[in-house]
């Protein structure tokens, strides 16, 4: 089963941010609409997962980047966890 859904925030460059949870292949992939980044992570281990994520996908961005999509991150994975 795929769920697709659609997060805003009132943060720059994350104000829409795609969410597409895929419990088959038990993924989790985000993608920011207005930011070139996008992040696909395992859902059995989000939070370590997350960290290395960004850690190889987001370290030759702007100095607070990598922050910014891990807080954005971890509000998505609240919710989701919170339905």
């Amino acid at each position: 089963m795929i769920e697709a859904r659609l997060f805003k925030f009132p943060i720059t460059d994350f104000e829409e941010v795609y969410v597409i949870v895929d419990k088959e292949n038990n993924r989790l992939h985000i993608s920011s609409f207005n930011y070139e980044y996008n992040l696909t992570l395992k859902l059995s281990n989000l939070e370590n997962d997350l960290d290395e994520e960004i850690n190889r996908n987001i370290h030759r961005q702007e100095l607070n980047f990598g922050d910014k999509v891990r807080r954005i991150t971890k509000e998505i994975i609240t919710e989701l966890n919170n339905k």
